[in-house]
């Protein structure tokens, strides 16, 4: 037996309806529920079904909650190497290495390292943007469990800035500590807002097959 739309929309507002509202957990569930349901040979009312399986949604929903912060951090870590087999990423990352290599023969040391803290705090401020202003929309805000770290892979991109301080002073005037610390800190935020747009549109696409 094949579940129609109605059917899917249906256990969507019932998992709502007792208390599970992020779209991320209500969409593995209906994945799942939908798959379990369909291979039943005596086919129960669909309601009644539910039923039976709401304490096992709302074990699913616990454990869920619990491994989506380690696996966003994981899977931002494992975004950020996949980026170093991307060719248009290697070909910016070699055409802004150039660049910074012509701006450092321009200039003192004092003006490069306050160059590359700029950038750094530019990108940051981008995040904040995203976070802010743009983000997901209220709808997948209060919908969407991800955003939440998300948020916080934005604040992890951030903690070499906030940390720079915590170094002697001696350190952060030598070239062979703060180009690739900074250089660090900028590609790692850079990774962080290229993840956010790609699990955004994940999420977005989830939430349409959920809606439609």
């Amino acid at each position: 037996m094949r579940l129609i739309k109605e059917d899917i929309l249906n256990i969507d507002n019932w998992l709502k309806d007792n208390g599970i509202k992020y779209m991320d957990i209500r969409y593995e569930l209906i994945d799942h529920l939908v798959s379990e349901y369909e291979q039943l040979e005596n086919y129960p009312d669909l309601v009644s079904f539910l039923k039976e399986r709401l304490s096992w949604c709302k074990k699913v929903e616990k454990q869920k909650q619990k491994a989506v912060n380690f696996g966003t951090t994981k899977a931002l870590f494992k975004h950020f190497f996949k980026l170093f087999t991307n060719v248009k990423w290697i070909v910016s990352l070699l055409l802004f290495t150039v660049i910074l290599i012509y701006v450092e023969s321009m200039v003192t040391s004092r003006v490069f390292s306050k160059t590359l803290l700029f950038i750094y705090v530019a990108i940051i401020c981008y995040q904040f943007y995203l976070m802010i202003f743009s983000g997901f929309g209220s709808k997948l805000k209060k919908e969407s469990i991800s955003v939440v770290y998300l948020i916080n892979i934005f604040l992890l991109s951030q903690l070499p800035l906030h940390f720079i301080g915590m170094f002697p002073t001696d350190w952060k005037n030598q070239q062979m500590f703060y180009v690739p610390y900074l250089s660090f800190g900028i590609l790692l935020s850079l990774n962080a807002i290229l993840f956010y747009h790609a699990r955004r549109e994940e999420l977005l696409r989830s939430l349409k097959l959920l809606k439609h």
